[in-house]
């Protein structure tokens, strides 16, 4: 079976409808896997909501989701993203708002994969952004891959098999990082992996295009890609609601 893999879409859905068209196009697809952060951010929470909704979906809670929807104090976050945050809340829907209340920031797909916000071992706010960050969450799931966002960077993390220390004999783990390109394909035998797609609406890598990839069960394979999507259609929606203009300006620049 083939899952499109999407994260961290913050209200952008013209960044959704570039990365569901473009999932289309590459064949068919037997459902979407999203890692949160649906909303805040950006103009348009109720529609990407119910846009991923008519996909078969299976999708987990973001930090960011969950401000909005009072399960974090606003505090704990900027003050561009408390503005974006509290404003989302006012605009979300009642039945959008109780379908996010319904999920949770880690959760197991099937017997092969695990969801978490920011990382299987701390869902909410951990940043997986180094191999030793990414190592100690390994022993925080069981399946053999864990799909995660947050960072808004597309990352994929193998844990190596374990090395034995040649003076004191204890077995150590490592894992290493790769930073895929557009349209490369990684295959992932049995190999354990955290898997990033990076940001669909949102990216911060230096690259404004949305950020996805595309999951193959069968061939155990994950290939990432990158697609170009209307900003200046954001930035207006963006403008008209008096959100931060901050958060509008960085679309330009994937930062």
């Amino acid at each position: 079976m083939r899952y499109g893999l999407v994260t961290d879409i913050h209200s952008n859905l013209a960044a959704l409808e570039a990365t569901l068209k473009s999932i289309e196009q590459k064949g068919a697809i037997d459902g979407l896997l999203c890692m949160g952060d649906i909303i805040g951010y950006g103009p348009q929470p109720n529609e990407v909501i119910q846009r991923l909704k008519e996909y078969p979906l299976f999708s987990i809670i973001g930090n960011h989701d969950m401000a909005v929807i009072g399960q974090l104090e606003l505090a704990d976050f900027n003050h561009d993203a408390i503005d974006a945050n509290v404003w989302t809340r006012v605009q979300l829907e009642p039945e959008n708002l109780e379908w996010l209340e319904s999920l949770s920031p880690k959760a197991v797909f099937d017997d092969k994969v695990t969801l978490a916000h920011g990382s299987p071992l701390e869902p909410v706010w951990e940043y997986l952004t180094t191999p030793h960050a990414a190592t100690r969450n390994f022993n925080a799931f069981e399946t053999q891959l864990c799909l995660v966002g947050h960072t808004h960077l597309p990352r994929l993390f193998f844990l190596r098999d374990n090395e034995v220390n040649r003076i004191f004999g204890f077995t150590t783990q490592k894992s290493d990082m790769y930073i895929p390109e557009d349209s490369q394909t990684i295959e992932l035998g049995e190999n354990r992996a955290i898997i990033n797609p990076g940001s669909v609406g949102q990216p911060r890598d230096g690259n404004p295009k949305a950020a996805y990839a595309i999951y193959d069960d069968e061939e155990m394979t994950v290939t990432f890609y990158r697609v170009p999507y209307d900003i200046i259609a954001t930035q207006e929606l963006m403008h008209q609601a008096h959100l931060p203009l901050s958060l509008s300006i960085r679309l330009d620049y994937g930062r």
